[in-house]
């Protein structure tokens, strides 16, 4: 027969094997609950990636977005992508046809002049986008972080100060994006990408998942 203090042993170490038992199940639970939430999160951006790339998918997804009062997001995601792409090729071109620097030689070749034709191009594209998506009370205006529409807006007070040495008044006009110069026009290029992958997120969060419902139910 076993003695009362081995069987209290006994029943203690039994208590303590349950009472471990309970957390590692309770802590798999949790683990499960997190992977539940990271394959939905990635299954949401996976979609919108699917729904961005598909022509068809796209204008069901706009006409869901316009009619829920929201598809400047969807518009401002695309325009920037369009304007990297453009600024890419741009960028391209000009290290591939770049010719050596000739001493004396101010003369401007027809390719120059058409790569400034285009940077300005670029140039008057990026203001387009501010002044339609991000200047305060735009025609579609987004509604962004405020920290990064701080930075933005601290970043054209700055450099239009010092172009202009007027105030920088929420707003750009076409005579003052004209002065930017590539090295500035880079730097507006990162802060929109910043902004891209901000709004991005929040239509992969928000819109996505209302918009795959709305299609399970039909």
């Amino acid at each position: 027969m076993r003695s009362s203090e081995e069987t209290a042993e006994g029943s203690g170490e039994g208590r303590g094997d349950a009472k471990l038992r309970r957390r590692i199940s309770q802590t798999e639970k949790n683990l499960d609950k997190d992977k539940e939430k990271k394959v939905h999160k990635e299954n949401n951006t996976e979609r919108l990636k699917h729904i961005i790339e598909e022509p068809q998918l796209r204008t069901l997804f706009r006409d869901f977005l316009r009619a829920n009062f929201c598809e400047e997001n969807l518009s401002f995601y695309l325009d920037v992508q369009d304007f990297k792409r453009k600024f890419n090729i741009t960028s391209s071109a000009v290290a591939a046809s770049a010719p050596a620097p000739r001493t004396g030689d101010s003369k401007v070749t027809p390719g120059q002049a058409a790569m400034e034709r285009h940077h300005e191009s670029l140039i008057q594209m990026a203001f387009v986008i501010y002044n339609t998506y991000l200047a305060p009370s735009s025609q579609c205006e987004l509604n962004i972080d405020h920290g990064l529409r701080n930075e933005l807006s601290g970043y054209l007070n700055d450099v239009i100060t010092n172009l202009t040495g007027k105030a920088f008044q929420g707003r750009v006009e076409m005579e003052q994006a004209n002065a930017f110069n590539a090295t500035q026009l880079q730097t507006m290029i990162r802060l929109y990408e910043r902004i891209q992958t901000h709004v991005f997120r929040l239509i992969a969060t928000d819109s996505v998942p209302k918009v795959s419902s709305k299609f399970c139910r039909m």
